[in-house]
């Protein structure tokens, strides 16, 4: 693997604890491959097997699901430096429920199942990691299903905002996730999302500074919540 690569794969947050010359050591004797793939191009299909961890280094891909009815959804994207389906590694079928495509020209390394589990063996913290970045792709996939109740934007915001502000005990939330990972959560453009914000600051909902939510108005964030209405996606 060259050094350039090696470089990449230690940033991802699975091996990011690892020192990289150690990393390279293992790499030396692990099988392992490079995959490159043209921008718009197929990497892998819903249905298809799935024994080898696919770490995206270069480039932008995201997954989508096609329902019975032929409506296509998109579930997540991805950045380098980013592991694609961790979790589906470890089910007993191994088979991928949606596809990955390229949204630019991407390269991965690939690492079997075996290998993986044999670093994960060798150094705790990988294994750690792994499992962490499994529990938060299955939370950031339940947020998306319990937001998916409510018709709105408003009145998914609402419920997630008040969710956070339940667990924090506060009137002030810190946004962890970016601006473009809370759309891709809610299934809405990043502008979209950008607006809807905008829109209950106007109203005196809440207060934004940076990213850091005040609410100001919590009664009114609750009959948001329970609200049907219409407000644009």
């Amino acid at each position: 693997m060259q050094l350039r690569d090696m470089a990449r794969l230690s940033s991802c947050r699975i091996f990011a604890d690892i020192e990289p010359t150690e990393l390279a050591k293992d790499f030396d004797t692990l099988p392992h491959s490079l995959k490159t793939f043209e921008e718009k191009s197929v990497i892998l299909l819903a249905g298809c097997g799935y024994s080898s961890l696919y770490i995206l280094i270069e480039g932008e891909a995201f997954a989508e699901m096609t329902s019975d009815e032929g409506k296509v959804v998109r579930v997540e994207s991805f950045k380098a430096v980013e592991a694609i389906a961790s979790a589906i590694l470890f089910t007993s079928g191994q088979r991928l429920p949606v596809s990955v495509e390229a949204r630019t020209a991407c390269r991965f390394i690939v690492i079997p199942k075996e290998a993986l589990l044999k670093l994960c063996m060798k150094h705790q913290p990988i294994l750690e990691a792994l499992l962490e970045e499994m529990g938060d792709r299955v939370f950031f996939l339940t947020e998306k299903l319990k937001a998916a109740q409510f018709i709105s934007l408003r009145e998914k915001l609402a419920d997630w905002i008040l969710r956070r502000l339940e667990l924090s005990g506060s009137t002030t939330i810190r946004l962890e996730a970016t601006r473009e990972r809370m759309a891709e959560l809610f299934g809405v453009a990043r502008p979209s999302l950008s607006r809807e914000l905008g829109a209950l600051q106007r109203l005196g909902i809440l207060e934004l500074s940076g990213k850091e939510i005040r609410i100001l108005n919590g009664e009114g964030l609750r009959k948001l919540r329970n609200s049907r209405s219409s407000s644009p996606r």
